[in-house]
């Protein structure tokens, strides 16, 4: 399986993948174009709106350049996106011209080679056009180097993202950290605000029992409440173990109401173990709402007991006002 920070279906174009040197990938392009004595060589990407082509070979034409996108419905794409794992080597003279987009006037043939992610899965074609060969198939075994180079790349993209999740996830509860919240609430947040969803932040921590008295809550302890927490949320809500004691979730709900109800499942649930209470506190946004995610979560942690711990500093005494001088008029004002 792919991780879960990558999306298949969207451009490498519209992803910040440093992984990927798409320099290196025009200049593999410049190297097949050369071998194949060729017109144009390009690497294309499937994805949810189409075929675009990532990186391509220089052209004094303004054609076959990164970005270009074609709609899969051609006959042509569709037969690159079901060719065998060698390749395809086809003639463009044996498709109508409706079925070919209007770039392709004047390309004789194309020679392509599926290059797939490390699941198995298509990513798209590394196709060269017009490639002067004397077989049909016999050089396109030259291609498969370059295949390789591109698809271990894409290996490596997903191998550093593996190890990226992993930095984000708390060890203990397999929740994602502080490190991790902070990375992914705020797209969720701008997408949420984007659909209209209101948002809370609700934060969690286990206290000391005032009848328990067994001391402070164990690993197992936050273990529990960060299962408990895991399994009332919903799918598009983002729960972090933020810090030794404190959990944190970033909510989508309807209304504020929504909000008590969560904490509520989760109070439920906690008071079945009675050695320990549980102390919640939570900020609560409209759609319209400006406020950034760290100044949310600022007010909503700020209401948590252990952040506001009670001094046993003596209560100083009020200064009052004598009332004997204040009915005396010959008092001094500045004694007042």
């Amino acid at each position: 399986m792919l991780p879960e920070t990558i999306n298949p279906n969207v451009s490498l174009l519209d992803s910040d993948h440093q992984q990927i040197n798409l320099g290196r990938w025009m200049h593999q392009c410049e190297l097949i174009k050369s071998y194949y004595s060729a017109t144009c060589a390009f690497v294309l990407q499937l994805t949810q709106s189409g075929f675009e082509i990532i990186v391509s070979s220089v052209s004094e034409k303004p054609l076959f350049t990164s970005g270009t996108f074609y709609p899969e419905d051609f006959p042509l794409f569709q037969k690159m996106k079901n060719s065998p794992s060698e390749g395809d080597f086809l003639n463009l003279g044996s498709f109508m011209l409706d079925e070919l987009p209007r770039d392709f006037d004047g390309i004789q043939h194309i020679l392509s080679r599926p290059i797939t992610w490390p699941d198995g899965t298509q990513f798209g074609s590394l196709c060269v056009l017009n490639p002067r060969m004397t077989e049909s198939m016999g050089n396109s075994a030259m291609m498969e180097p370059f295949q390789i180079l591109l698809q271990q790349d894409l290996s490596l993209l997903c191998q550093n993202h593996r190890m990226e999740s992993l930095s984000m996830r708390d060890q203990d509860t397999g929740m994602l950290n502080r490190y991790g919240f902070m990375m992914m609430a705020p797209r969720q947040l701008n997408l949420g605000r984007r659909f209209g969803a209101h948002a809370g932040i609700i934060f969690f921590e286990l206290i000391e029992s005032s009848y328990g008295n067994k001391g402070a809550p164990e690993e197992k302890h936050h273990r529990l409440l960060g299962n408990i927490v895991q399994d009332t949320i919903r799918t598009a809500d983002v729960a972090a173990h933020y810090s030794t004691t404190q959990f944190v979730v970033l909510a989508f709900v309807d209304n504020e109401r929504d909000i008590l109800h969560i904490i509520k499942r989760v109070e439920k649930q906690i008071e079945q173990h009675q050695d320990f209470k549980l102390d919640t506190s939570y900020s609560f946004f409209t759609p319209e709402s400006s406020a950034k995610l760290a100044p949310m979560m600022d007010e909503a942690r700020g209401k948590l007991r252990s952040m506001n711990p009670v001094t046993d500093e003596p209560e100083q005494p009020t200064l009052g006002i004598d009332s004997a001088q204040h009915d005396n008029p010959a008092a001094n004002s500045a004694e007042l």
